[in-house]
């Protein structure tokens, strides 16, 4: 966090964005559901627990965002760690929920937001491009193995790998 910031301050001395951090994870144990006509169901999309089951050191909240397929829906955990915008625990729910209605390359709302899903999309992107590019048995990781000839080169092209 201060890395970005020291970044900020580099573009323009007086340039302070408002920062916020909120980490989402999908892995965990916790399900939720409700007592219905048919017995136990999931939980409708947009609800949310942040009371009870949540830890209350953090801000932090679950949230079911969309209608399970197929079993039991897995609802996103999130913490909220920074915060420079000081939102409310409403908003961050409103607009966490508002986000999983953005994702493209689906037509309903998604598990996590959509700029989670479009970083992970970026990060594989990245890795399937740095693979086809490197020889990555080849290369020596020891720090007492010297340099070879392609550690070497000045070839700007060579160095660069696009994302996209």
């Amino acid at each position: 966090l201060g890395g970005i910031q020291d970044a900020c301050m580099e573009l323009k001395q007086d340039y302070k964005p408002r920062i916020s951090v909120v980490v989402c994870t999908k892995r965990h144990k916790q399900r939720f559901v409700v007592r219905g006509q048919r017995g136990m169901e999931n939980m409708e999309p947009g609800t949310v627990v942040d009371t009870g089951v949540v830890s209350p050191n953090y801000m932090n909240f679950y949230l079911n965002s969309q209608q399970a397929i197929q079993g039991t829906s897995v609802p996103c955990h999130y913490y909220v760690l920074y915060d420079d915008n000081r939102f409310s625990m409403d908003m961050w729910q409103m607009l966490s929920f508002y986000l999983c209605h953005t994702y493209a390359r689906c037509s309903r709302s998604v598990s996590y937001p959509a700029p989670v899903y479009y970083a992970h999309l970026a990060c594989a992107s990245a890795r399937a491009r740095m693979l086809s590019h490197y020889d990555w048995q080849g290369i020596q990781t020891g720090p007492e193995d010297p340099p070879t000839k392609k550690e070497k080169s000045t070839d700007c092209d060579s160095a660069l790998i696009p994302l996209l």
